[in-house]
């Protein structure tokens, strides 16, 4: 019968299992364990050691200093003991401090977690406090590469703007910012991430040990083309209905232009496309879409309101306006036959416009461009501000004699 046991692979594995690990508590016994023998049943104690400790204390007011330690003595049958070492992750050693303030404690532990029958001592540990403190910063924005070739970073946006930091006095007073890192490599378009904070002392390393009342923020960095602020410039055509005349026009002020620095530079305004006047009785709004220009990629605001404000034309002479020949050549002269080179002029429009308008403002001239010798019967014009028309000059026409 013995000798079938022992021909038998398994039962020879258990009785080597048993052998070696009673041959194991026979030789450590003798180090830092006991053996005993009651009642059949191997008692032994054995040590837990460096069993990391779950210290419990007032988290917002303190830090605690480093991380607690102790060696446990389990006590128990032989199995059991050797069993609970193995699985010591289910033992949970805790010291309360929670009652205790800033300083250097020797803090009663006590053990959860321990097999039925295996008993341990309940040793001190030393526990150290150090009392918290809070000091506020401003998150500094670290962009890190630049955008693709060509586009230019606005300026940044960061929720929170500032933040809370908390911890030992001893670490804080190390901590010189608190930074948020953003990548513009190769942008082409504007950023909106969220990024974790992280503490940093003068020398740029990560302070640990410290508490954030945010750990993360938002930040958005614009990243345009090269732009440059327009003024627009309006253009009309037609004729208003019969007695009524434009007493201003109420407008987008400038625009904002992005594109090719070439194409920005050799705009001084921004054209709005022909607005067309006739017939206009009354005050009329219309929204306008603005042409992209070439060289250009968008336009802020790319559509614009323009209102043109329409009341009763009135009417004022001005006499005694000299009339000016343009036009003339080089070294070519002429005189004025018959009539003084004075005229009245006539005008139309609002207003508002006309009390304000002067003689000055109104241009009175002949055309001598390219009149050959002798006389000519000249046509006056008139030059006349936005909004205001030339109904009649007196006279209207001058007689010139020009001469080589």
């Amino acid at each position: 019968m013995m000798d079938r046991l022992l021909r038998n692979n398994t039962v020879v594995k258990i009785i080597a299992s048993i052998l070696a690990v009673l041959l194991w508590l026979i030789v450590h016994s003798g180090e830092d364990g006991t053996t005993s023998v009651g009642s059949g049943i191997m008692q032994i104690s054995q040590p837990l050691r460096d069993k990391p400790v779950k210290v419990l204390y007032d988290e917002h007011n303190f830090t605690l200093d480093g991380e607690p330690k102790v060696t446990l003595n389990l006590r128990g049958p032989g199995f059991d003991v050797m069993n609970a070492i193995a699985q010591s992750d289910s033992i949970n050693v805790i010291a309360d401090a929670t009652k205790l303030g800033e300083g250097t404690h020797e803090v009663p532990v006590f053990v959860q977690g321990l097999p039925s029958g295996v008993t341990s001592d309940n040793p001190t540990v030393t526990v150290k406090l150090e009392a918290n403190v809070v000091q506020e910063f401003q998150v500094t924005l670290n962009a890190e590469g630049k955008p693709k070739e060509g586009l230019n970073v606005g300026e940044a946006v960061i929720s929170p703007k500032s933040v809370v930091v908390s911890g030992p006095k001893s670490v804080l007073s190390t901590v010189a910012s608190v930074v948020a890192t953003v990548t513009l490599d190769n942008a082409e378009e504007s950023i909106h991430t969220s990024v974790p904070l992280t503490p940093l002392d003068e020398s740029g390393k990560a302070v640990k040990g410290v508490k954030l009342n945010h750990d993360r923020a938002d930040v958005t960095i614009p990243v345009n083309h090269p732009s440059k602020a327009l003024p627009l410039r309006l253009q009309f055509k037609g004729d208003l209905a019969p007695g009524f005349a434009v007493e201003s026009v109420t407008q987008t002020q400038t625009v904002t232009a992005y594109g090719n620095p070439t194409a920005l530079e050799a705009l001084d305004n921004y054209p709005v496309p022909v607005i067309d006047l006739t017939g206009l009785n009354k005050t009329t709004a219309q929204k306008i879409k603005l042409p992209l220009l070439d060289g250009l990629t968008a336009l802020e605001p790319a559509e614009v309101e323009i209102t043109v404000n329409v009341t009763a034309a009135v009417r004022r002479t001005f006499d005694g306006l000299t009339v000016k020949v343009t036009g003339l050549k080089e070294g070519q002269s002429y005189n004025v036959i018959g009539a003084p080179e004075q005229v009245s002029v006539t005008v139309e429009g609002a207003k508002a416009l006309l009390d304000k308008l002067q003689p000055s403002d109104l241009q009175v001239f002949v055309d001598g461009s390219n009149q050959t010798a002798g006389q000519h019967a000249m046509r006056v014009q008139v030059t006349t501000p936005n909004f205001v028309k030339a109904v009649s000059v007196t006279p209207a026409e001058m007689t010139l004699e020009f001469k080589k």
